[in-house]
């Protein structure tokens, strides 16, 4: 039985980017590939690996990388029954699409043949290559399509190949929320993209069920920071450099977080490029962060409410800037006691620091309990991310935070140097620092800005496909974090 999922033009959506979107479920899957001339080959995909090719004149890894020699045609993507017996497979969808991109960059269009590739079989534990489902096939009313992250980690990393050890389960428990409403459903929910406006959703076909993320959980390390540090969780975004987009990753995924019933407070302590300014918001906050830290006012008339009970914000500053001088202050033991307070009263604080890793970035980064970095997928961006991690490392262990991970954000896919960012950053970093979801550059970032809203709220009954990742991002920090999951209440239709 053949049921049609999508289809669309490659000059839109690209071959890779369609195959992340089918491949991260678990059903047997085929992407015809169509040129002027007719029928240029069919891949098969099930759960992270392409089963089989099937070209024009051959089969196999050949076949696929030939398909990536042309940008123009057409796909259309449809699921069938899984065969009764499954061939080897090729390998991981995401391994073999950075060979393919390298191979379509590269002079020779083939690339050479490669060692064979160890692969799990087929099985009941098999797990997807990103974590979530993908969201209902569709389109959104007012932006094209976010093009799908390109793959991290999960099946490319070339210097990991075993999952890092376990670590000893933290020895706090999430703290517990004031407000009293029945728990969303549970975290994971949505994996990248489905289709852009060139694609359209066949009639015939129905989303996937919601299931849990399969990402492994990975418990967090206990906390080694000084006495009197915060004894939750608290989630600092930095980035050596300004504009990689640290205040969009950190209110999307807070956001995210607070929308799987998780309470989530947003700590802003960056002056400069604000939360409130991204959500056109400054005139709401009489007070902020750093009139708290210098006594000025309590840390209660400083949080602001959200439209979600479980999120909070507590804006940079007021309607008035502290002295200058405020900021080349010494204000970590400050810092320690406003974080250690919040993460008394959320589950999770996420804080989004200012660009650079010194003065009040280390200072922040002294005081919490773990770190995302976020690494624009561009040159300049990629050759000073090494602070980060000479930073990191350099700090005493007793206050350095553990790295949660490292997010690519901006993503161009059919950009040369954008790419090469992307490839580097997996010989350039450890291997269990890359987070699996990565973030397109995309217009939908523009849209939201300009509306003054989170990109999900951009439109609630059909947000941009781009907000789906940012779930997917949430979900991950969750398994990284060691969080539970949340407990899953069925709400009643009627009143």
């Amino acid at each position: 039985m053949r049921v049609e999922v999508m289809q669309g033009s490659l000059d839109e959506f690209d071959l890779a980017q369609v195959l992340q979107v089918v491949g991260i479920g678990r059903q047997y899957t085929a992407v015809e590939v169509q040129h002027d001339s007719g029928l240029m080959g069919t891949i098969f995909v099930k759960s992270g690996k392409v089963v089989s090719v099937e070209g024009k004149d051959a089969g196999g890894r050949d076949a696929f990388f030939r398909l990536f020699d042309s940008q123009h045609g057409s796909f259309s993507v449809f699921r069938m029954e899984t065969p009764s017996a499954l061939p080897e497979p090729l390998g991981a969808i995401n391994k073999l699409l950075m060979e393919a991109l390298d191979a379509a960059s590269a002079p020779a269009s083939v690339p050479p043949p490669l060692p064979p590739i160890e692969l799990d079989p087929y099985g009941e534990e098999e797990r997807p290559t990103q974590a979530g489902v993908a969201p209902p096939p569709g389109r959104h009313a007012s932006s094209p399509m976010a093009p799908p992250p390109l793959p991290v980690r999960a099946g490319v990393t070339r210097r990991r190949r075993t999952a890092p050890a376990p670590r000893p389960a933290s020895p706090h428990n999430a703290a517990s929320t004031s407000v009293a409403e029945p728990a969303p459903t549970a975290a994971p929910t949505a994996a990248p993209a489905g289709a852009q406006q060139a694609l359209r959703a066949s009639p015939s076909a129905s989303p996937p069920p919601a299931r849990a993320s399969a990402a492994p959980t990975r418990a967090p390390a206990p906390r080694s920071g000084a006495a009197g540090g915060p004894s939750g969780r608290v989630v600092t975004v930095a980035s050596p450099k300004g504009g990689c987009g640290k205040t969009t990753v950190s209110l999307n995924v807070a956001l995210s977080l607070a929308r799987q019933g998780r309470s989530v407070v947003l700590v802003d302590a960056d002056i400069n490029g604000d939360v409130l300014s991204a959500i056109n918001a400054r005139q709401k906050a009489d007070a902020g962060v750093f009139d708290v830290l210098l006594g000025i006012a309590e840390l209660d008339d400083a949080v602001l409410d959200t439209v979600l009970p479980r999120f909070k914000i507590l804006p940079a500053v007021g309607g008035e800037l502290p002295r200058a001088e405020t900021f080349y202050a010494d204000l970590t033991e400050e810092w320690r006691r406003v974080l250690n307070d919040l993460s008394q009263r959320a589950e999770i604080v996420i804080v989004d620091a200012p660009a650079g890793m010194f003065g009040v970035a280390h200072q922040v980064l002294s005081t919490c309990t773990h770190v995302v970095g976020v690494l624009q997928a561009e040159v300049v961006a990629n050759r000073s991310f090494s602070r980060f991690m000479e930073t990191i490392r350099s700090m005493p262990a007793e206050r350095r935070p553990e790295t949660l991970g490292v997010v690519i954000n901006m993503v161009q896919t059919r950009h040369s140097a954008s790419l090469s960012v992307f490839q580097d950053a997996f010989g350039d970093l450890p291997a269990e620092w890359l987070f699996d979801t990565s973030i397109p550059r995309h217009p939908a970032f523009l849209d939201a800005t300009a509306e003054g809203v989170p990109l999900r709220l951009l439109d609630e009954d059909s947000p941009p496909p781009v907000a789906w990742l940012f779930d997917n991002l949430a979900a991950e920090m969750v398994a990284r974090l060691g969080l539970e999951a949340v407990e899953r209440r069925p709400k009643q239709l009627l009143l």
